[in-house]
């Protein structure tokens, strides 16, 4: 009975999967496969890109300092890691490096269009604020997204790849 039901169910299958089966004209069985099965392997992570912006920023109180600053993530849109690199204009002041996380934070203040990257040290540094100009240039902003300068030479251009 078994063997029954299971030689019904297979022939049931090929009859219903060859729905779009016919004849040519000579006689030959034709079938059209109009189904496909696509396979996606959703575990691969998406690639990482490293986009690096450049330029002089009043970085320590109203010191200048130029600035390299490396954000590692899918897109700009999206959180990712750090790497700052700030030397100081101002003379006895050294060098400092910093890394951490880059939390992106959009829509600020009633403006959906203000993209804000919050840099959170590692290194138990104070967290810094910049907020992304239309032109893709960032500028020091306060924990409400408020540009520290307003020196339009203030600001951190992106590097093109």
């Amino acid at each position: 009975m078994k063997r029954n039901l299971l030689s019904f169910a297979a022939a049931s299958l090929l009859f219903t999967s060859c729905n779009s089966c016919g004849n040519s004209q000579d006689g030959t069985v034709v079938e059209t496969i109009t189904d496909s099965i696509t396979i996606v392997n959703d575990t691969v992570p998406p690639a990482t890109q490293t986009f690096i912006f450049q330029g002089t920023s009043p970085m320590n109180g109203n010191n200048l300092a130029d600035v390299v600053l490396a954000i590692s993530t899918v897109s700009l849109n999206s959180d990712g890691t750090y790497t700052i690199v700030t030397d100081y204009v101002d003379e006895g002041i050294a060098t400092q490096n910093d890394s951490g996380e880059a939390i992106i934070v959009a829509g600020m203040d009633n403006d959906s269009t203000m993209t804000v990257i919050e840099l959170v040290s590692a290194n138990n540094n104070p967290s810094m604020n910049f907020v992304m100009q239309q032109d893709s240039t960032l500028v020091k902003a306060d924990k409400s997204g408020k540009p520290v300068s307003s020196n339009p030479a203030h600001k951190l251009s992106i590097k093109k790849q």
